[in-house]
């Protein structure tokens, strides 16, 4: 498999050949650079910064962008894209072993690498989840995570079950 990696920006000076790179479009505004085995690769760009959360990823072969209230997976290989809408608004992502947890305004998601949802809950809080890490209880994993209960303040710590979304 590639290696892929997100960075900040191509530069003109380093990569002279800045032509050969793919090109997906979801909008206008901000751009994300995928380089493919140390090389630029593609150019992904969604509409001006619409969320203070805004953030992509590299989950295995897929690009993840979160934008408003839309998480976009682009296929690395293929370049062919899909979409998944979160409630209220994308908050960030979070990897843990071969899954991907998309935080939003009221839950979260859990993605396998085939961008299957394993999971959803999105009654964990009403604007706003931090997953704070993964533990362990006996042989029980769970996310520790914080939701906000009542704006603007009110933040509550939950363990919700890896596996099934379950709060514990």
């Amino acid at each position: 498999m590639a290696d892929y990696q997100l960075v900040a920006k191509f530069y003109q000076q380093e990569h002279a050949d800045m032509s050969v790179i793919q090109t997906v479009s979801f909008g206008s505004g901000r751009k994300y650079f995928v380089l493919k085995d140390k090389k630029p690769y593609l150019m992904a760009e969604t509409d001006a910064i619409s969320n203070y959360f805004d953030k992509a990823c590299i989950f295995g072969k897929y690009l993840c962008i979160g934008t408003g209230d839309t998480v976009i997976f682009v296929n690395l290989e293929t370049l062919g894209s899909i979409s998944m809408q979160v409630n209220f608004y994308f908050g960030y992502f979070f990897i843990h072993e071969n899954m991907l947890y998309i935080a939003s305004g009221t839950g979260i998601t859990a993605v396998n690498e085939s961008i299957q949802t394993v999971w959803k809950n999105e009654a964990l809080a009403i604007d706003g989840v931090v997953i704070h890490e993964v533990c362990k209880k006996g042989n029980q994993k769970y996310l520790r995570i914080s939701c906000e209960m009542n704006p603007p303040d009110d933040w509550v710590e939950k363990h919700v079950r890896l596996r099934t979304g379950e709060v514990l």
